[in-house]
């Protein structure tokens, strides 16, 4: 029996795919493109807005002029569940570096993406000259690795044909996403453990002021600012002693890093250089609860400006 057709009001989200691939000019698709790289994700939230603008023209009919539009750009969201070797070329968009010996820190090597989302196989949207401005990690007992980066685009364009060879992506990394038991390791100060058993670590990971340009006669982006890096978070922990509350007052600056790690070994190590804990809460939240202890965590750079180093192991392989 055939199968029954037009049953879709439209189209539905497990259909749709991601690609990319980095630009070697900002805005404009490599050439040959070659094959896209697909990306594992959970949502996403790219868009693209125009800005409107209506004078305000005195006149006695009491109507409104018609409205034109200054600005054209594109953003938003693509949300993850953190597996090994999928977001590897995002991170290094996002500190605007190049991994080197398996370490990426931030620097100031410009990288932009042709990102294309796949509606069906003749309905596509493509975001050029993307910049990774931001980017969050959730590290959460009871909860799988996430996180989530953002976008800046020239804007956003509704093509037929995909930018990627054949139409096809090549695939994902396939490796398991990394989980709050057997996936956080070594939650460290000063590469020791921290005195307190941990049960939250957010990472905000931000290039502030990174935003696009602008000039007469289009009204799309003309160009790019990459902003200044910055890392800041959250820690919480069982609340046992002063000994953290302690280097709050001092402001006592330390090295905090923290391991994940996926089912085969696989594993990043985030590595705040220069970190100090600030402004605890502690707090009794209700009858028969623990009392936590969360901090911000605030980066700050090291003699030689590094933010944030990131350092990515493979598992282990052969006898």
């Amino acid at each position: 029996m055939a199968a029954t057709t037009n049953y879709q009001a439209g189209v539905e989200s497990n259909l749709v795919r991601l690609g990319y691939v980095q630009e070697t000019a900002w805005g404009v698709a490599p050439s040959p493109a070659g094959k896209l790289k697909a990306l594992r994700f959970t949502s996403e939230s790219l868009r693209g807005q125009k800005t409107r603008q209506r004078p305000t023209e005195i006149n006695t009919t009491r109507s409104a002029s018609a409205a034109i539009t200054t600005e054209e750009t594109a953003s938003g969201n693509i949300d993850f569940a953190l597996s090994y070797g999928t977001y590897d070329d995002l991170l290094a968009g996002l500190l605007k570096a190049d991994w080197s010996s398996d370490a990426l820190v931030n620097s100031d090597v410009f990288k932009s993406f042709l990102i294309e989302k796949r509606l069906s196989a003749n309905t596509l949207l493509q975001y050029p000259g993307s910049q990774v401005t931001g980017a969050t990690l959730n590290i959460q007992r009871g909860q799988f690795l996430s996180g989530n980066f953002s976008f800046l685009s020239k804007e956003e364009v509704p093509v037929t044909v995909s930018a990627s060879t054949g139409g096809t992506y090549d695939a994902a990394p396939t490796g398991r996403v990394m989980d709050p038991v057997g996936g956080v390791r070594d939650v460290m100060w000063d590469d020791a453990p921290m005195g307190a058993v941990c049960n939250l670590i957010t990472l905000n990971i931000t290039n502030d002021g990174a935003g696009a340009d602008y000039g007469l006669g289009s009204s799309a982006a003309q160009g790019m600012r990459m902003g200044t890096f910055l890392v800041s978070g959250a820690a919480e922990f069982y609340f046992r002693s002063f000994e953290m509350y302690q280097r709050y007052k001092d402001e006592i600056a330390g090295k905090f890093s923290v391991r994940t790690l996926d089912a085969a070994g696989n594993a990043y190590k985030f590595i705040l250089p220069v970190a100090t804990l600030m402004n605890p809460t502690i707090n009794a939240g209700g009858q028969n609860q623990p009392v936590m202890a969360r901090y911000e965590l605030e980066g700050n750079p090291d003699e030689n400006g590094v933010h944030l180093r990131i350092e990515r192991t493979p598992a282990a392989t052969g006898p």
